[in-house]
């Protein structure tokens, strides 16, 4: 084609507006005019080279001018007989006979089709009424689309006939009535020309594919109104099959080893990630059309779409790559599946993705019970699962905490007999805050009242850490209280659809083990899984379809006659974090950073078993079962044994803090510079978090100068205080300090002492959420 434009004549760019640029009646003639002289190219045996062009450039002017007759009479009438230049075109045939040319036009033939499109596009987008009632712009249109199935074009043509296609969707999308003039007869099947047209470009990756996308969605929508579009597209075509086999394929290129995260707190894909690495961005694209997909579609397709995911892609695809039994192979197989929970919302495919954590078996094993034992592993491994987990956690949905939590805690076992009847008495004074803020270490708190006196006597040396101090978080109580009260309301609202209270005392309530997505759907609080459950209750694609002979069992709730009454536990889940916690001293300061978050998130639940199991210091506990309080007095203890031997700790305390408080800061500007450069449309909502745990979004040092950095005011500092850095700063060191030994245990010291308040603070905040509920 691009000879083709070569040759053509500069077009006239003056455009008509108005009558003293054309008058209506020249414009007419000139119209007829060109049309006669392609006549009589079209009489001619065989087209050359210069009949082609002649064609084209014709073809070029009538369009302008018709355009222009439809745009005058649109602006004075309403009726399509108004246009001369319009009804001559319809009157004549013209479009048919162009076609019919076009067909006998040899190597020439596309060069040909690609202007046709352009014309179709044009008229639609131009013309203010339907053109779709006319049957001489219908036909011809029809049997152009009909000529490019299964053809093979160069780029233009395949940009045309996207474009015309996304035209066309969006107009039937406002008039469903014209959707069967666009069934046509192929190779014996009734087929819906445009979106068969449209399957190519699935996985297409450049702004062809995006378009056709586009116009795939559109169809989709089509399907919700025209049962024949949906009937079509789940039983005679292959989107699913090529949607879960192109997922499949696009995740088999990814990296099975992340070799360029060089950063030691590293947790879980960022949008700069995505961008950068290869293939990922690709498949994130696929994902995230699955998923406006099934948001959109019919019922049947979605099902579908679902069982094709389920059985193509999780199962023979994702399950084995989380299993691979090379460390750094599991880490990034594992940070994958987090990116993939971010990334799926709708009900369906959330429902496939969780039944194949909950359900499926390898080896004898649960595949979320292996994953949970990672925590106990590596560095790496460990801080990505625990990215997993919260991820897990924040989908506030009541099938996943079943199994993660309360399936173990609802038989109160993990409590001793005497506690079961008197579990949960209201306790308005909250003594379970003051039990907490306690539990701080006591070198803190010496440390702390040094600096009170040294400040009163030599304020001069301590200027500079005031000003570094009064910038950042770190010890306002009230700050934690205001989240702990943001991040408890948020999630009373996601779990206020959930079946059960999990109070210990009630009968706990079941879905039918036959009902698939509709367990899920009406247990779960998490907004995008609140879908009509009369759609729910039509029978499922698996169970009709010929393909799934067998249907699968679906429903996602255990019962808790399963559990082994013998041995009473707080579960795997609960249990392994806190073992994990255990080892707060050997764990790596980043590791402690997202273990204290994922706790703190779970304490966050209102059900009344969690809460009370994490923050009511008065509950009796079986000996076996690990107690939040118990550990926490532990490490306390040790802390304070190892840090007052130390000859200097309140240099080391006073080190620790400073290197927090500089992370804070440093951590806060990032994310400020990062969102102003970022596109509205991908800034993270979690940005705004005050007590936010997560490193800054970039994944190496390939960031901007840190006095760049330091030169902004972070949301929470004050106004009147500039952050100060040299050049020189910006090193590796700097942002991921080594910690000997004592510096290390003064960091843990540091971040145990800020996070009983942050759990007391959310003790507090439940207290309050209680009493408001009886007083509402």
């Amino acid at each position: 084609m691009e000879w083709l434009n070569s040759l053509l004549p500069a077009r006239n760019t003056k455009s008509l507006t108005s009558s003293e640029d054309c008058d209506p009646q020249a414009c007419y003639d000139s119209f007829k005019e060109h049309w006669q002289q392609v006549l009589k190219i079209f009489d001619r045996s065989m087209p050359s080279h210069d009949d082609v062009l002649g064609v084209v450039n014709h073809l070029e002017q009538m369009t302008t001018l018709l355009i222009y007759d439809i745009k005058r009479h649109d602006r004075i009438c309403t009726t399509v007989s108004s246009s001369q230049c319009l009804e001559y075109l319809l009157v004549e045939n013209i479009l048919d006979k162009l076609y019919d040319w076009s067909t006998k036009s040899g190597r020439y033939m596309n060069a040909i089709r690609c202007e046709q499109l352009k014309v179709y596009q044009m008229l639609i987008s131009q013309a203010r009424h339907v053109l779709l009632v006319h049957e001489p712009f219908l036909k011809p249109m029809i049997k152009l689309l009909c000529s490019c199935e299964g053809e093979v074009f160069s780029r233009e043509v395949e940009k045309s006939l996207v474009d015309l296609i996304n035209q066309l969707s969006a107009l039937l999308m406002q008039n469903v009535e014209f959707i069967e003039l666009f069934f046509q007869d192929l190779k014996g099947v009734q087929s819906f020309i445009i979106f068969a047209l449209l399957i190519p470009f699935i996985h297409r990756e450049d702004s062809i594919g995006m378009r056709a996308r586009d116009a795939l969605l559109l169809c989709m929508s089509l399907s919700k109104k025209n049962k024949q579009v949906a009937v079509y597209i789940a039983e005679h075509s292959n989107f699913s099959l090529l949607v879960a086999s192109g997922l499949s394929a696009l995740y088999s290129v990814l990296p099975n080893v992340l070799n360029d995260i060089m950063v030691p707190d590293w947790h879980r894909f960022t949008p700069d990630d995505v961008n950068e690495i290869k293939g990922l961005l690709t498949f994130v694209t696929a994902l995230e059309f699955s998923n406006a997909v099934a948001q959109v579609a019919h019922p049947m397709i979605r099902n579908q779409l679902q069982e094709f995911l389920y059985r193509g892609f999780l199962i023979p695809v994702l399950g084995p790559a989380l299993l691979q039994n090379n460390i750094q192979e599991q880490v990034a197989a594992t940070a994958y599946l987090e990116l993939i929970l971010r990334t799926v919302t709708e009900p369906g495919l959330l429902h496939a993705l969780l039944q194949f954590l909950l359900k499926v078996d390898f080896d004898g094993k649960r595949l979320l019970n292996i994953l949970i034992q990672r925590v106990n592993s590596e560095n790496q491994l460990c801080l990505v699962s625990l990215a997993m987990l919260e991820s897990m956690v924040d989908l506030d949905c009541e099938d996943l905490m079943l199994e993660l939590v309360f399936k173990y805690l609802q038989p109160c076992l993990h409590l001793m007999l005497s506690q079961r009847k008197i579990l949960l008495p209201l306790d308005p004074y909250c003594q379970s805050f003051e039990k907490l803020l306690t539990l701080s270490p006591r070198c803190c708190q010496l440390v702390e009242d040094v600096n009170t006196d040294r400040n009163n006597t030599n304020n001069g040396n301590s200027q500079w850490n005031t000003l570094k101090h009064k910038q950042s978080l770190y010890g306002k109580y009230y700050a934690y209280l205001c989240d702990a009260r943001t991040k408890i309301s948020r999630c009373q609202t996601a779990c206020a659809r959930w079946n059960n209270s999990y109070n210990g005392e009630d009968e706990m309530s079941y879905s039918s083990e036959n009902s698939s997505n509709l367990s899920m759907e009406r247990s779960s609080g998490y907004d995008s899984l609140n879908v009509n459950s009369e759609e729910s209750k039509k029978e499922e694609f698996w169970q009709t379809s010929s393909t799934f002979k067998h249907k699968r069992e679906v429903s996602v709730p255990t019962k808790i006659d399963d559990i082994d009454q013998s041995s009473p536990s707080a579960g795997p889940f609960l249990s392994i974090l806190m073992e994990k916690l255990k080892n707060f001293l050997s764990n790596s300061f980043y590791v402690n950073l997202h273990l204290t978050g994922l706790i703190s998130r779970l304490a966050a639940y209102p059900q009344p078993l969690l809460r009370a199991y994490l923050l009511d210091h008065s509950l009796i506990l079986q000996p076996n079962v690990p107690s939040l309080f118990e550990i926490i007095g532990i490490l306390k203890q040790k802390i304070d044994e190892y840090m007052l031997r130390q000859s200097k700790y309140p240099q080391q305390i006073k080190y620790a803090r400073d290197c927090l408080v500089d992370r804070e800061i440093m951590l806060v500007n990032l994310r400020s510079y990062c969102s102003e450069q970022a596109s509205p449309k991908r800034l993270d909502p979690s940005l705004n978090e005050p007590f936010q745990r997560n490193s800054f979004k970039r994944r190496s040092l390939n960031i901007p100068p840190i006095s760049s950095l330091f030169g902004r005011r972070p949301s929470q500092a004050d106004s009147s205080v500039l952050l100060m850095a040299s050049p020189e700063e910006v090193q590796f060191n700097l942002i991921y300090p080594k910690f000997d030994e004592c510096q290390h245990v003064a960091l843990c010291a540091v971040l145990l002492d800020e996070w009983v308040k942050e759990l007391a603070a959310l003790a507090q905040e439940h207290t309050i959420a209680q009493l408001t509920n009886l007083l509402k």
